[in-house]
This record gives structure tokens, C-alpha cells and sequence, in this order.
């Protein structure tokens, strides 16, 4: 009988040092080595009109600003802290929404590029208290979450199963003994599975049979950024035990 252990996870971005060195990234945010075929590029920096320690500014490749994000870190880890910004590639301003200690924590404000107002949404500590939604001609539209995101068919306790039907325990695996494997992937916006890395290996039967099952996979519900399916990239854990 086969048992496994799994769960989803964001992955936490990890940051050692910081500098104003120019990084690259393609259309779905993914670091380049150079330029091409960059879509955009960001610049950290030590943060000086906030209380936070370091501002993130994400530009396209032509030098508009696309974004800017505050945050201070924790050990390697990022917590976003203050006012984030972002704009359509026109430069007008697309939402802003603030955070304290990494949380959602105030008003989302978010606009159309016609300048009519698109969302506003109101969090408490990431808990959402009230929102309401407009079209580009300011009528009030039934509400949506800003982001919803991407989910396997039917939630996790079907994933579970998923995988407890499809995935074969190599032969070697040894009763009491757990052998984990952590998969990060793309699901693009059609919901389909790509670019699928171990970032967390195991002898190689264990690594090809974690692909294997993912590349089996049926389509995902893709993320819904206000309400316009995004790329998202993923992390999977999945722990062999019998």
C-alpha cells in the first residue's frame, strides 16, 4: 500500500546579498543570464524613504516602471513591508496595495488605464473584509478575489489521490523509511504543467518517478489575476513512504 505526504508551497525566495546589479527575467518573471529575450528587469536596492530595508524595482525592458516592492528580510527570507505599486506598461498606475510584517494589511486599490477605478478590497491582516469590483465604464460588477490561486482538479485531497494511484514506489524503498523529492514547475494560463525542475533531489529512481507522475498530470485551474489567467510557478513536495 502506498502512502504519501504532500503539500503545496510557494516558494520562499531566498536572498543573500544585494546590490544594484541588473537582473533579467522573461514573460513569466524567470531569471535570465542576459538580456535576451527579456521581457523585464529589476534593480534591489537599500530602501530610503520607508521603513522597510530594501525596495525591489521591477521595470520592462524598455525602462518603464512596472512595479516597486518594499520588504525587509528574515534570516533569507523576504517579508514584504509597506506600499507596493504597480503600473501597466503604459505607466499609468495599475493597483497598489499595502503590507505590514507580510501581510495584506489596508486597501487594495486597483485602476483601469482609462483611469476609472477597477477594484478596491479591504484586508486586515490578510484577512479580507470587503471588496467590491468595477467595469471600465464604472459599473459595479458581482465581486472576484483579485487573485485566485491555481489549483489541481477538485483541490489538494484529490491531488492526493492522484498521486497515490499513479506513482509507482521503486523497489528499493525500504519500510519506515521516507525519501522526499521537492518538483517546482510552471502551470502556464491554459493550466498546463512545464518546465519542471528538482530543486530538491533523491537517488534517481525516486527523482525520474516524481517527473514521471507530474508530466501525467491533468490540466490545472491556472491563476486568476484579476480575472485574467497568469503563469504561476509552483513547488511540490512529495515524500515516498511505505
Amino acid at each position: 500500500m502506498k502512502n504519501f505526504y504532500l503539500s503545496l508551497i510557494f516558494t520562499a525566495i531566498s536572498i543573500s546579498a544585494f546590490c544594484q546589479d541588473t537582473i533579467y527575467m522573461d514573460k513569466d518573471y524567470q531569471e535570465l543570464d542576459t538580456n535576451e529575450d527579456a521581457k523585464y528587469f529589476k534593480i534591489t536596492t537599500p530602501a530610503s524613504e520607508s521603513d522597510a530595508e530594501f525596495l525591489r524595482t521591477t521595470y520592462f525592458i524598455d525602462g518603464t516602471k512596472k512595479a516597486e516592492q518594499s520588504f525587509n528580510l528574515k534570516g533569507k527570507t523576504k517579508v514584504y513591508h509597506g506600499l507596493h505599486k504597480h503600473y501597466y506598461e503604459s505607466g499609468e498606475l495599475f493597483y497598489q496595495l499595502p503590507y505590514k510584517n507580510g501581510k495584506k494589511h489596508g486597501n487594495l486599490v486597483a485602476y483601469w488605464e482609462n483611469g476609472e477605478k477597477r477594484r478596491q478590497d479591504l484586508f486586515k491582516r490578510d484577512k479580507l473584509k470587503e471588496g467590491k469590483v468595477w467595469n471600465e465604464k464604472g459599473e459595479e460588477l458581482d465581486y472576484f478575489a483579485y487573485l485566485i490561486p491555481a489549483s489541481f482538479p477538485g483541490g489538494k485531497e484529490k491531488l492526493q489521490a492522484f498521486l497515490k494511484k499513479n506513482i509507482n514506489m521503486p523497489q528499493e524503498q525500504k519500510r519506515g523509511v521516507s525519501v522526499r523529492v521537492v518538483l517546482r514547475f510552471t502551470i502556464n494560463p491554459e493550466g498546463d504543467l512545464s518546465e519542471i525542475q528538482i530543486i530538491e533531489g533523491a537517488p534517481h529512481r525516486y527523482n525520474a518517478e516524481a517527473v514521471r507522475v507530474l508530466t501525467q498530470m491533468p490540466q490545472w485551474s491556472p491563476t486568476q489575476h484579476f480575472g485574467k489567467s497568469v503563469a504561476t510557478r509552483y513547488s511540490l513536495p512529495i515524500i515516498f513512504q511505505k
